[in-house]
């Protein structure tokens, strides 16, 4: 059997103006342009790869010779159909599945009626409606210190780590709901952020409006349990309550934030219609470094896209590297030399407290406990990067 016929090519809808199209194989995508595709028909056709070598060359007017398209298909046509599974690029510093798809796949039948579009949209405006009266209304919003047990504190994280398997849930069951198929969710380091996950590679086979509403789909599920909130804290209300409302307010702010691989990543990927959006954020800066220098680089991805589309995508490649320029230069140092400043009198402020046969408030139990949950994952991120760099110099 005629081993490309498996490779399937679907147009893919992005904002370049020349087509770009979607080619699957063995439940992994890849982008290509219309040459590239070409050459896979006449591969596709031809149980003889010579004779569809000839064909393409014949048909390119005799712009490529054979040893050229011989050495393209053996460097990037080859390693995708002779391996059995292709390479998996690592989007997280450490993953790990946690539920497999055949269990999630029993549960969200039950929640696809949810992606209703009148719904769907009454949710979302309503959870901003009575979220931003809520946070205009409400006084004291950081004001945590009152003492808490540690049921409380148990009930907090059972809480958050519930909700943010909902967001997952989500994901999957918008997959679901455009009969697409989802992997498993699972829990992974970004940066030095803890993050669960759900795998939705077919997302691609999508148009953009599709694959935004499976971006949205997260928050759009934990917008139920944002209004569960605040009706809750309307009725009786508690520190506990704001707390939970806030954490899932912050939590949104940073899923939504389009510089860092989160939901707002990609839906600024969808909007703008560029694929890869932080790798063709790079690519415009190493075009410029070589045009200076005088040498041919790369025509970066950029140039290839229709007005509109290229002048948000250059506004938005500024803005993500200063952006992260601004968090590994400014953020982390900063972080680390306050923890050295001030965690040694916060730790004393503890000992007093118990010795005195008081419980710590729960705003200082919190502020340390995040620090150190956040130096913890910043020294784990570094040895992540590092430690593969030390294993290359030793070979």
């Amino acid at each position: 059997m005629n081993e490309y016929c498996n490779i399937e090519i679907q147009k893919l809808a992005s904002s370049a103006a020349s087509g770009r199209y979607l080619l699957g194989y063995n439940g992994k995508f890849f982008e290509a342009n219309s040459y590239v595709v070409e050459l896979i028909n006449y591969l596709q056709e031809n149980a003889d790869e010579d004779v569809a070598i000839s064909k393409y060359i014949e048909k390119r007017q005799g712009k490529y010779t054979k040893e050229q398209v011989r050495g393209f298909i053996e460097k990037f046509i080859h390693p995708l159909v002779h391996t059995e599974a292709p390479q998996k690029r690592k989007q997280f510093l450490y993953e790990k599945e946690l539920f497999s798809a055949s269990l999630v796949d029993k549960i969200t039948p039950y929640l696809v009626g949810l992606f209703n579009k009148w719904l769907v949209c009454g949710i979302l405006i309503f959870a901003v409606i009575v979220d931003v009266s809520y946070l205009s209304q409400t006084s004291n919003l950081l004001d945590f210190n009152k003492h808490i047990d540690a049921y409380s504190i148990i009930g907090i994280v059972m809480f958050m780590l519930g909700s943010s398997l909902f967001h997952e849930l989500g994901h999957a069951t918008a997959c679901r709901h455009f009969g697409i198929q989802h992997k498993g969710i699972g829990f992974g380091l970004y940066l030095n952020f803890p993050v669960f996950y759900t795998d939705v590679t077919e997302i691609w086979k999508l148009n953009r409006q599709q694959r935004n509403v499976v971006n949205l789909a997260g928050v759009y599920f934990q917008s139920y349990c944002l209004i569960g909130l605040i009706v809750i804290y309307m009725i009786t209300p508690s520190d506990l309550i704001r707390y939970l409302i806030l954490s899932m307010n912050f939590g949104f702010l940073m899923v939504l934030n389009p510089f860092f691989k989160f939901d707002g990543y990609w839906i600024a990927s969808d909007i703008l219609g560029v694929p890869n959006l932080r790798r063709r954020a790079q690519e415009l800066y190493g075009y410029i470094y070589h045009r200076l220098r005088g040498t041919m680089g790369r025509k970066p991805y950029l140039l290839e896209l229709k007005p509109c589309a290229k002048y948000t995508f250059m506004v938005y490649s500024i803005l993500v590297n200063l952006f992260m320029g601004y968090y590994f230069v400014y953020i982390i140092p900063s972080f680390v030399y306050h923890f050295v400043m001030s965690f040694p009198s916060e730790i004393e402020k503890i000992v007093i407290l118990l010795s005195n046969n008081m419980a710590p408030p729960f705003s200082l139990l919190r502020n340390i406990c995040m620090q150190l949950l956040f130096l913890i994952l910043i020294l784990v991120m570094i040895y992540r990067i590092v430690s593969p760099l030390f294993s290359k110099c030793k070979k």
